[in-house]
């Protein structure tokens, strides 16, 4: 019994290293969610008169989401006809005007918590914004290459094709029981009104691309310890009887040929390897 290796031999046939260009891409799928949240309160107590905003929209920092009036101003126009409530708004303008109300930060609208005409309290929460939106989710595929943050994607909403997205991997995690499959944390590039939160995105993520490079089959190279090996030429220079110096390598390969190594179980349910 052995705890080595598994033995590896060689085959007959020599092949060439190709040249050519390789990109790889990876199916994924994810929920979006919204993050570094926070909420936009009544600066005084009032009545919000107009909702100016809708749910998932994109509003920056000089934008008017809603707008607000004292609660004298508001029994002021509630006992004014329709007729006349413009007039008695430029009676009143400077003394009892509207305010409006414009968020601290841009960001994208999760949540609305007032409609037109509602009485409010200082302090109360009016709206929540999102000033980033993550894709949460996984690959689709299995990935033999590795993954780095600052790669980027390509999204679409899975319920209207025409939310398209861009964004940016921030994090990843490999699943332990499917290790070339991997959590996602896709950071939505630029965004844009119309983000449906807690909603499906699928698309593709661009792991990497390089042109007129070596090539040779994934199942060629062999894995020991940690690292990949490929048994190829080599140009040699000086040879005594113990030492050859090695000057570069070539453009031909020999594929290896593995000895499978069988595993049968003992009696008491413990794994053994046999030859």
């Amino acid at each position: 019994m052995t705890n080595s290796a598994p033995p590896v031999t060689v085959d007959d046939v020599v092949k060439t290293i190709e040249r050519g260009d390789i990109e790889v891409y990876t199916k994924v799928t994810g929920l979006s969610t919204a993050q570094d949240t926070y909420d936009v309160f009544a600066p005084f107590d009032g009545r919000v008169e107009d909702i100016m905003t809708e749910i998932f929209d994109l509003v920056g920092k000089e934008d008017a989401m809603a707008r607000m009036v004292s609660t004298e101003m508001a029994a002021l126009l509630d006992s004014s006809s329709e007729e006349s409530k413009s007039q008695t708004e430029k009676r009143w303008k400077g003394v009892f005007d509207y305010y409006p109300i414009k968020p601290e930060f841009p960001g994208v609208v999760t949540s609305i918590y007032v409609q037109p005409r509602t009485r409010v309290h200082k302090g109360d929460r009016l709206f929540t914004l999102a000033k980033r939106v993550v894709v949460v989710g996984k690959n689709l595929e299995p990935l033999y290459s590795t993954l780095a943050p600052g790669m980027s994607a390509d999204l679409i909403y899975g319920k209207d094709d025409s939310v398209k997205l861009k964004a940016t991997l921030v994090n990843f995690m490999a699943l332990k029981e499917t290790p070339r499959l991997n959590r996602l944390w896709l950071e939505v590039d630029g965004l844009r009104s119309g983000i449906r939160i807690g909603e499906q995105f699928n698309g593709y993520l661009l792991v990497g691309r390089s042109e007129n490079t070596m090539l040779v089959p994934r199942k060629m190279l062999f894995e020991k310890a940690g690292r990949q090996y490929l048994i190829m030429e080599v140009e040699t220079g000086l040879v005594t009887e113990q030492q050859t110096e090695i000057l570069r390598p070539g453009m031909h390969f020999i594929a290896p040929d593995y000895f499978e190594i069988r595993k049968k179980e003992k009696p008491d349910g413990k794994t053994k390897k046999t030859d």
